[in-house]
């Protein structure tokens, strides 16, 4: 089977493409025949289709990219983030969650029948059920304004900033798995594990890299950026036809091994 992915000759949204995960999916896509649209606010050098600056914490720049997109497309790719730190509790925030919802929800229109959503979430977002009151309280604020004023008046969101920002995406693509499925468009997302991005340089200048490795999986390595590329791309594509509403780890085992009792639950998964 030539097309056994289905991306060819398809209309593809990614956003994080200029680096890491992002930058590799993107590249992927690309070798497989899809027409990609990126978005990101740093240069993009994967050959695509189309470019577009984006900044995703703020609202006029996603609606100008909005307006550069086609008005079809057959899959969305969420892979812009940001680690906290550096980044502000609000900014990691409005990255990796208000923007990215704010996307999703206006391009939902443009997705045929038969097409899909796949984001990255993270491990450190899989403790959600703990915290599954904020959660649905923060996804039940109407609009990208309304969460954006509520952030602004959320000072303990400093603790675990990124932490909230993926538990958010991982219980909103369960929460639209049913809706989506009787328009025939699937959603999920991705937990990775820590993998070698400049995301991950950023972070480590700010948490020791030991503490980064206890949640490593047992092989003992970060994850390659294409390794969650292809993951995601797999999401996406034909071959995950009936997939839809999960969270799935790209952990090398690591989540498994916490659920079994053979690592300790850090992150209350």
């Amino acid at each position: 089977m030539k097309n056994v992915l289905g991306y060819e000759g398809r209309k593809v949204v990614i956003t994080g493409a200029a680096s890491g995960m992002g930058a590799a999916a993107a590249r992927l896509l690309v070798e497989l025949g899809a027409e990609v649209h990126a978005l990101d606010i740093g240069e993009v050098n994967a050959p695509v289709a189309k470019a577009i600056r984006t900044d995703m914490k703020n609202k006029a720049s996603i609606d100008a990219a909005l307006a550069q997109l086609p008005g079809e497309i057959y899959a969305l790719f969420n892979c812009a983030g940001v680690p906290h730190p550096p980044f502000s509790a609000f900014d990691t925030m409005m990255i990796n969650f208000v923007g990215l919802k704010y996307l999703t929800d206006a391009l939902l229109p443009r997705i045929g029948k038969g097409g899909a959503i796949a984001s990255i979430a993270s491990t450190a977002g899989m403790g959600w059920k703990a915290n599954l009151e904020l959660v649905r309280k923060f996804l039940a604020l109407e609009g990208f304004d309304a969460a954006e004023a509520w952030l602004k008046d959320a000072p303990e969101l400093n603790a675990d900033a990124y932490g909230f920002s993926k538990q958010c995406l991982i219980v909103y693509t369960m929460t639209m798995a049913g809706e989506l499925a009787r328009r025939d468009v699937r959603i999920n997302c991705i937990s990775p594990s820590p993998t070698a991005t400049a995301f991950m340089d950023q972070l480590t200048q700010q948490v020791p890299a030991d503490a980064i490795k206890l949640f490593c999986p047992s092989n003992g390595r970060f994850a390659e950026p294409a390794e969650m590329g292809e993951a995601l791309v797999l999401l996406n594509s034909r071959l995950a036809g009936f997939v839809s509403g999960l969270n799935m780890p790209v952990d090398y085992g690591y989540s498994a091994e916490v659920a079994m009792g053979q690592r300790d639950n850090l992150m209350g998964i």
